[in-house]
């Protein structure tokens, strides 16, 4: 039944009428801070302001020193320099004995006549060489001036004192900071020169040099490898061959060799030869040359010269003594081999340790000459700012730089700047009407009810029976007249004409159904539910010549014989009827003009029972066939049941909607609760149609009425 939820749509229209409504929540806090700021601004104590003009001068510096002497030409760049000297401890406890209350006071001033001294102080840069310095603290005309020109001479006096003072302690600070820069750049060159000597062979510059050297020994393991591996398998050979010809009983026949002394010194000779072939050494080789010239005049020695022998030896035997020298000689290579792999071992590891701790030593290399480097640098840097000190101290004696000058003093002021009375009080108004305009903003936004037939049609698909406008009274205050039953006590005004139209269109409405009961409810209470139902059950008689019934059923809260000015009699009341549906109506209504009307009684239980009986139903049965239109007062949906059960002892229902009351969200959980079937629509009551778009048409009828 309902759409989404959206905002009040922002017009024009809307924004004044939301300004109408809410004037009290704009005009009270625009009431209250205006008051309060015009009370502040009269209760303020006057405070004085005394203003004094200062500007830089500068003699002209040589070229040769122009970038270290002070720049005035803009102020902007001296005003740290300025407030330095004015906020000074020195300077204030001076000036602040220029204050009235501390003039004649021995000692020191006390802290907080320091702390009110500075906060009146406001120093504010004029132009490329001025400024001005002011003091707005001073209780009266004089203490002003004074306090201000007190102020201007010793800032001129504190500038000239501290300007000497901070060229020679800048002097002696660099010195000092760059005596211990050069020690430090002594001891990281120091620390770097060792260090490479320590690891001179592990450095990144000999990286290449140790790979080659590692490759060339790598290579020089595996060719070893290779004759180890032959000559293991050659000795295997010669083992083997040596086994057969002792089982073959080579042994049997031993033979004594006159082995001469030449032949042994050349076995040996030649033994060494083949060590050096394991090592890599070529003929060309210097010791390899010289072995080679003593092998060959050994050999024509030996060879010159016959070999004896004490007896004659088989050859089997001869094989046997040629095995065994050549598995000397075999077994004594290989232990040169096996010599030669541990060195080269130790070689590989040795180059391998001197590989994986160059990159670690190029960083820590690398992190000393960056400290260095950075030193370096901070030197130079300190060398330039020496020579600008010591340019600047002759500068100094010189009289060259920057002095400051009272311009203009300060004069005595006419009257007090402060409190600025007319503005505060413009600033209370327009504080006081933001504030009240942003809660009624606030008000606004958070306002869900329905303010016109737009906003609820927009809200709902719920169909706009009927719009009652606002009942006003001669005051102009709405629904305070004595008997609010328009149709009866002024039937030419625009709300009894309005009922006039919901009473048509329910004919309307009812004539194409068996439409007779129609109950009139509303979501909660105060929604104006029982005047319509009256305005509208006398309207529907005066408008048919049929039987028409106004039956109160609120039995929570009977109001329709209040309204009506008619008494119930006791036991006469709409739950007694209910009791007892067999009596005859007559007992129980109560003609109030052409209208029937059954008034409400408040029973002593829950009447919920009671409706929801067989008796209730044979009730509304009988006042079908005894009245052509039932209109019922139906309890409010939402705190109680009744009005779900007289929904179904009912046609209709017809919802009330009251303008600027009803909450969105409280009215869709109310309809919800309904078949949508059995809603016949709304009508929205109170509305002020002045404040609509459709006011003129409402202004016409009642010129044209009057």
């Amino acid at each position: 039944m309902a759409n989404t939820p959206t905002g009040n749509s922002l017009s024009i229209f809307s924004v004044l009428e939301a300004l109408k409504r809410r004037k009290l929540i704009v005009i009270i806090p625009t009431i209250l801070l205006s008051v309060g700021f015009t009370l502040f601004a009269w209760l303020a104590p006057a405070k004085y302001r005394a203003t004094a003009t200062l500007a830089a001068e500068q003699t002209t510096a040589p070229e040769y020193i122009k970038h270290v002497a002070p720049q005035p030409l803009q102020m902007e760049d001296h005003l740290w320099m300025v407030r330095e000297a004015l906020f000074g401890q020195p300077v204030l406890e001076v000036a602040a004995k220029e204050l009235t209350a501390y003039k004649n006071a021995q000692g020191n001033v006390p802290p907080e006549a320091i702390e009110e001294l500075k906060s009146g102080i406001e120093i504010k840069v004029e132009g490329e060489h001025s400024f001005t310095l002011s003091y707005a603290n001073g209780k009266d005309r004089y203490e002003a001036m004074n306090v201000t020109n007190k102020l201007a001479q010793l800032f001129i006096q504190q500038t000239s004192a501290s300007r000497t003072q901070r060229t020679q302690e800048t002097a002696s600070v660099i010195d000092d900071q760059l005596e211990a820069l050069k020690k430090r750049l002594d001891a990281q060159s120091k620390e770097i020169h060792d260090y490479k000597q320590k690891t001179v062979t592990a450095l990144p510059e000999h990286i290449d040099d140790n790979f080659r050297q590692l490759q060339s020994l790598t290579d020089n393991y595996s060719h070893n490898e290779l004759k180890i591996a032959e000559d293991g398998a050659r000795r295997t050979s010669i083992m083997n061959e040596m086994h057969e010809l002792e089982a073959k009983g080579v042994l049997e026949q031993p033979v004594v060799e006159d082995i001469p002394p030449e032949q042994a010194k050349l076995d040996e000779l030649r033994q060494k030869q083949r060590e050096f072939e394991t090592r890599g050494y070529t003929p060309s080789h210097p010791e390899m040359k010289s072995l080679l010239k003593q092998i060959h005049g050994l050999e024509e020695v030996v060879a010159s010269k016959p070999r004896k022998t004490k007896s004659e030896t088989t050859p089997t035997y001869l094989e046997y003594v040629k095995l065994k020298s050549e598995l000397a000689e075999v077994e004594q290579r290989l232990a040169g081999y096996q010599k030669e792999q541990q060195r080269i071992n130790g070689q590989i590891a040795t180059f391998n340790g001197l590989i994986h701790a160059t990159p670690q030593n190029e960083r820590v290399i690398e992190d000393h000459q960056r400290e260095y480097d950075v030193g370096e640098k901070q030197l130079h840097a300190l060398l330039d700012r020496q020579l600008d000190a010591k340019l600047a101290k002759g500068l100094e004696k010189a009289d060259s730089g920057v002095a400051f000058a009272i311009v203009e003093p300060a004069g005595l002021p006419s009257g007090p700047y402060s409190p600025q009375r007319a503005r505060l009080i413009l600033m209370g108004i327009a504080a006081g009407l933001g504030m009240g305009l942003a809660l009624a903003f606030v008000l606004e936004q958070n306002d869900t009810t329905f303010g016109t037939v737009d906003d609820f049609q927009a809200f709902t698909t719920l169909p706009v029976v009927g719009v009652i406008p606002s009942i006003p009274n001669k005051g102009g205050k709405k629904n305070k007249l004595k008997n609010p039953i328009v149709t009866i006590t002024d039937p030419e005004s625009v709300a009894a004409e309005q009922y006039r139209i919901l009473a048509m269109k329910l004919l309307q409405l009812c004539a194409g159904s068996d439409t007779q009961v129609v109950t009139l409810t509303s979501a909660a209470g105060g929604e104006g539910k029982s005047l319509t139902a009256i305005n509208l059950a006398m309207a529907l008689a005066l408008t048919t010549d049929r039987k028409v019934l106004l039956v109160d059923a609120d039995m929570r809260r009977p109001r329709i014989s209040e309204y009506l000015s008619m008494t119930v009699p006791a036991g006469k009341g709409f739950h007694d009827l209910l009791l007892r549906p067999e009596d005859s109506t007559e007992r129980y209504i109560t003609k109030v003009g052409a209208l029937h009307v059954i008034g409400g009684s408040v029973p002593p239980s829950n009447p919920v029972a009671a409706l929801a009986s067989l008796k209730a139903r044979a009730l509304f049965e009988r006042l079908k066939q005894e009245f052509a239109y039932v209109i019922v007062d139906a309890p409010p949906t939402l705190p109680i049941a009744d009005s779900h059960i007289l929904s179904g002892l009912s046609d209709k229902v017809l919802f009330v909607v009251r303008s600027r009351e009803t909450p969105r969200e409280l009215f869709q959980h109310a309809v919800e609760s309904f078949d949508a079937a059995n809603l016949l629509g709304a009508v929205l009551n109170d509305v002020i149609y002045q404040r609509s778009r459709y006011a003129y048409a409402y202004e016409y009828y009642k010129k044209s009425a009057a």
